[in-house]
């Protein structure tokens, strides 16, 4: 029983020992994708900037528009922070909270505003799956 308890030991210590390398990279990886989803982020942002550009918002609407980006952006931050989803389920998860998004910004819109939006978002949808030109 003595054997067998120092074998598990040493079992457990090496395999203890054979993690640190990999912990230590993935708090390593971990600082650097933060810049990276921040910038995709301002990408984004930009993005929406650009759908809501020539909807001739008034004051109000942007404001609830405003809110609502706040609310997304917390909400999306929260999915990247949490360790327990896949990377799959991160972008199930982003995607869904950003199509409610989208639904929550027409409901504040006017009916003209709204085909308006839509025709940006389509346009926009395009201009991602086509391929860059190249020169």
């Amino acid at each position: 029983m003595n054997r067998i308890s120092k074998q598990l030991a040493i079992t457990a210590s090496f395999l203890l020992l054979s993690m640190i390398p990999a912990l230590s990279q993935a708090q390593n990886k971990a600082p650097d994708s933060t810049p990276g989803q921040s910038q995709a982020m301002h990408e984004k942002h930009g993005d929406h900037n650009a759908m809501l550009a020539n909807l001739n918002l008034t004051d109000d609407q942007k404001a609830q528009i405003k809110q609502i980006h706040e609310g997304t952006r917390s909400k999306v931050e929260a999915v990247n922070n949490d360790s327990s989803l896949s990377a799959d389920q991160k972008q199930t998860k982003i995607h869904d909270i950003r199509r409610d998004m989208h639904e929550q910004v027409k409901k504040v819109l006017t009916p003209d505003q709204r085909k308006q939006f839509e025709e940006n978002m389509r346009e926009h949808r395009e201009s991602k799956q086509q391929p860059p030109a190249t020169k």
